[in-house]
């Protein structure tokens, strides 16, 4: 989690967070490193990674429409982009800028390969770049994604008895 030793060595690294053929017109509620977020693909196929209740009243922005650039909060009509920024809050007054003082959290976010990566590190203006892994821009061979069950616990509780001999 955020502010533990490990939470914070791992937010220093681009993470996998969703596959883009999962991705369509409906945004996804996923946990990242003990994160509730909210993974969505506005009408212009542009990713975004934002805070999944939203910082008006808590509501979940799975349930959010995807519209004008960004998605709108269903509770209130709050509207955001993909950078977090707040466009629009229909229940203001017209002339009234107070949207331009709400930035809910968002991480960037990178595609390659059929996957979606996130920068959750520190340096949110100029993350490093996303190492370009041949495994995923060798355009030779094929390559397969396939994701059939979520796994609720850390990821090396699952990879640590690969190299057991015994399991060979």
């Amino acid at each position: 989690g955020r502010g533990t030793p490990a939470g914070e060595w791992f937010r220093r690294y681009w993470l996998a967070v969703g596959a883009t053929h999962e991705l369509r017109d409906i945004p996804r509620a996923v946990k990242v490193l003990g994160e509730d977020l909210v993974l969505f693909r506005d009408e212009h196929g542009r990713i975004g990674l934002l805070g999944l209740h939203c910082p008006h009243r808590g509501t979940s922005l799975e349930y959010g429409d995807i519209e004008d650039g960004g998605i709108r909060c269903p509770y209130h009509g709050w509207l955001f982009d993909r950078s977090g920024q707040c466009l629009e809050q229909p229940a203001e007054p017209e002339g009234s800028g107070f949207c331009r003082k709400v930035k809910h959290l968002s991480y960037p976010i990178r595609e390659m390969g059929g996957l979606i990566f996130a920068y959750m590190g520190t340096n949110q203006e100029s993350p490093p770049l996303l190492p370009r892994y041949k495994a995923l821009t060798d355009p030779a061979g094929k390559r397969s994604l396939e994701a059939t069950r979520q796994y609720d616990y850390n990821w090396f509780n699952f990879i640590e008895n690969g190299a057991d001999p015994v399991h060979f």
